[in-house]
Order: C-alpha cells, then sequence, then structure tokens
C-alpha cells in the first residue's frame, strides 16, 4: 500500500490542496487506527462509491496535512 500510486481524482485534488475545499468535519474520526465503531455498511454500488469518495479525501487530507 505505500508504494500505491496516490489517486489523481477531483477529490483528492481538492483535499490536498485546502482544508476549505471540502466539508472536513467529520473526518477526524477515520484518524485513529481500526477499530471504527460504525455500523458495517450495505454491500451496494452506491455504499462503494461513497466509500471509495471517502478514500480519495483521506489520502488527500493526510498528504496536505503532510505537506504543512
Amino acid at each position: 500500500l505505500a508504494r500505491a500510486d496516490l489517486p489523481d481524482t477531483y477529490l483528492f485534488q481538492q483535499a490536498s490542496q485546502s482544508a476549505d475545499n471540502l466539508d472536513e468535519s467529520d473526518l477526524a474520526q477515520w484518524d485513529v487506527d481500526p477499530p471504527y465503531h460504525t455500523p458495517r455498511p450495505l454491500e451496494t454500488p452506491a455504499e462503494a462509491r461513497w466509500t471509495e469518495n471517502l478514500v480519495q479525501v483521506i489520502h488527500g487530507r493526510r498528504f496536505r496535512m503532510e505537506k504543512e
């Protein structure tokens, strides 16, 4: 995973450029290590897309925070 390329998506770019670009108010819960205390999501295409978007935003946010 450490060698995987960072995503080149709109959400990643927005999150990596500024905390003001996206609403990051609920993202702090993902800064801690698992287990996460959230209900198991349904396995639907919409949930899979939401999860992928979350991963892109988290990567962008962490990338930005490392640069600061």
